[in-house]
């Protein structure tokens, strides 16, 4: 009876192991499920000099297609301090912009009171992209395990480090000539590894200006299930069309290529 307690008591002695903590990249890899997406909530800041020159605030609901594609659904708002007369609309007026089936399409903003009644939106045949691009894409194969690689400290929650952009895949920072430069950036995670959020902050010095551009990305609804789709096409009229007009994604991007001129 005796050895039978005494293995008793060793049994109930022995403390219970952890739980394994979640790898971010495998759970991050098995979010990326066709059919499923997840809301990000983007603030863009741009400074120049160290003076507030705009802010973006984009809505997007991502949406993943097979093949590791990611189709977007944006709505984004502007502020500047200074007022750029050329970007009033945009500043007045939310920009949207769907990138779906390989093709993207923008509406509002700078459109406004430019097509015709029966168009609201215009399509293109190459990637339009806004500053809500103007980061790390995580959803890009490699992306986040090439972060981690680079991280100064890290916790079963959070991480931060800097990289090289060049290091990164893809077309980091939406493909700007930003990405010759550092990027710094920090990540959150949940209980379960998701990313909840992300920071990224990169700088260059250009013309004897100094060009800043932040990113605070907050991540929700992973697993949702999202199917985003092109506009109805009775709505819908060419890029081509519009000749004169600077489209709404090619001027946000503007702001991450040059700086305001010096009075």
């Amino acid at each position: 009876m005796k050895p039978l307690l005494i293995a008793l008591a060793l049994a109930t002695a022995v403390p219970a192991q952890p739980a394994p903590k979640p790898d971010p990249v495998k759970v991050l890899d098995d979010q990326i499920e066709p059919g499923r997406g997840v809301t990000i909530s983007v603030v863009t800041r741009v400074r120049t000099d160290g003076r507030h020159y705009l802010t973006a605030r984009t809505t997007r609901v991502a949406g993943f297609r097979k093949g590791g594609s990611v189709d977007v659904d944006d709505s984004t708002t502007m502020y500047s301090p200074l007022g750029n007369e050329h970007m009033d609309d945009e500043f007045r007026f939310p920009t949207l912009l769907i990138r779906a089936k390989g093709k993207s399409y923008t509406s509002g903003g700078r459109l406004i009171g430019h097509l015709p009644l029966d168009r609201k939106w215009v399509r293109h045949h190459y990637p339009e992209r806004n500053l809500a691009d103007v980061t790390v894409d995580l959803f890009r194969p490699g992306t986040l395990r090439a972060l981690l690689a680079t991280a100064t400290s890290r916790t079963s929650s959070t991480a931060k480090g800097l990289i090289h952009a060049a290091k990164i895949p893809g077309r980091p920072l939406g493909g700007s000539r930003l990405n010759r430069e550092k990027v710094a950036w920090a990540l959150w995670f949940d209980a379960e590894g998701r990313v909840t959020r992300m920071t990224t902050r990169i700088s260059e010095q250009t013309n004897d200006h100094e060009l800043g551009i932040t990113s605070d990305l907050r991540f929700t609804g992973w697993g949702a299930k999202v199917t985003v789709e092109p506009p109805p096409a009775d709505l819908v009229m060419e890029a081509d069309d519009l000749p004169e007009l600077e489209l709404p994604g090619e001027a946000a991007m503007k702001l991450a290529e040059a700086l305001p001129e010096e009075n």
